[in-house]
């Protein structure tokens, strides 16, 4: 069996493996842009479901100091300029931001999520309701067309345990790497009567505010997990704060910032395999006007009615 690979040797984030597939539950209009314009619709990361979410590994990794570093002050230390770091590299929006009581809002990233998991009805009910599409895409190619973007991608971790796990040998290699460089006081940092210098702590915390501001884009709570989600990453091409703007979708009364992600215009088609009608869509219209819609694309693809039972 093919071992699991990472985004880094120190970002324990899976990624996909040649020849699997990932799925994108959305709506017609969805389908329509993304075949006609070659274009996906990536969601301000403030603005998904769960619009803390980017907080949350900061959450996990203050529960993490609390379990290893056993120095009081230490800890209180660490944690402190991590927090200062963390907020200086602006990739986490601040929850005062979310509450609107500040001015900045730092970085800007932007989310299109995927699944690995189709025809799921929890996903039919978040984004379409059962009446809109399952998209299923080959993983190989949809990386080589975001090639010309920069961008991160990788399999959400649900799990807490896996999640402190992955900062803890972060830390550890973080704190290894400087000791190499002459940090030698860092030797004892989980030590009782750790001793350590301003300096060296700041140091680890700036190397680790870079590791968990990234973690922090894969990191979802365990009641999510159902998703599967498998997502990719990016900035704008300009940052907010210039002359760029992001545009805005309406969706339930509710006004959401987002950035069209453009695929490469050098692959010959959108590596779509297969399209899924959702059940509520049951009219044999849907499904042949899809298929008429795709070849007129020059996407002779299988489009498929879901089978999930409905009661309603």
């Amino acid at each position: 069996m093919q071992d699991t690979r990472y985004m880094d040797a120190w970002i324990h984030v899976p990624l996909c493996k040649k020849g699997e597939k990932l799925y994108h539950y959305t709506t017609a209009e969805g389908v329509r842009g993304i075949v006609e314009n070659r274009e996906f619709m990536a969601t301000k990361s403030d603005f998904l479901n769960d619009k803390l979410e980017f907080q949350y590994a900061v959450e996990v990794m203050e529960r993490l100091t609390k379990k290893y570093i056993v120095h009081a002050s230490l800890r209180e230390r660490f944690f402190s300029k991590l927090k200062q770091e963390i907020e200086r590299l602006g990739i986490i929006t601040p929850v005062c931001d979310v509450a609107g009581d500040c001015h900045t809002e730092g970085l800007s990233f932007y989310v299109v999520a995927f699944s690995k998991l189709q025809n799921n009805a929890l996903l039919w009910a978040e984004f379409t309701d059962f009446k809109g599409y399952c998209l299923e895409f080959d993983y190989t190619k949809l990386v080589e067309g975001f090639q010309h973007r920069v961008f991160l991608h990788g399999t959400v971790i649900y799990d807490e345990e896996e999640q402190m796990n992955g900062l803890l040998e972060s830390l550890l290699s973080c704190i290894r790497n400087l000791q190499e460089e002459g940090m030698t006081d860092l030797e004892g940092f989980f030590e009782e009567d750790a001793v350590i210098s301003d300096a060296s702590l700041k140091k680890l915390a700036e190397e680790m505010a870079v590791v968990v501001s990234v973690y922090a884009m894969f990191f979802k709570k365990g009641f999510f997990e159902g998703e599967e989600e498998y997502r990719f990453v990016f900035p704008p091409l300009i940052n907010e704060l210039g002359m760029a703007k992001p545009e805005f979708r309406l969706l339930d009364q509710l006004f959401l910032p987002y950035i069209m992600v453009e695929f490469d215009r050098k692959q010959e088609s959108i590596p779509m395999e297969s399209v899924m009608v959702g059940a509520k869509n049951n009219s044999d219209i849907a499904v042949r006007g899809m298929k008429y819609f795709l070849r007129s694309q020059g996407l002779d693809i299988p489009v498929l009615l879901s089978d999930i039972p409905l009661r309603y």
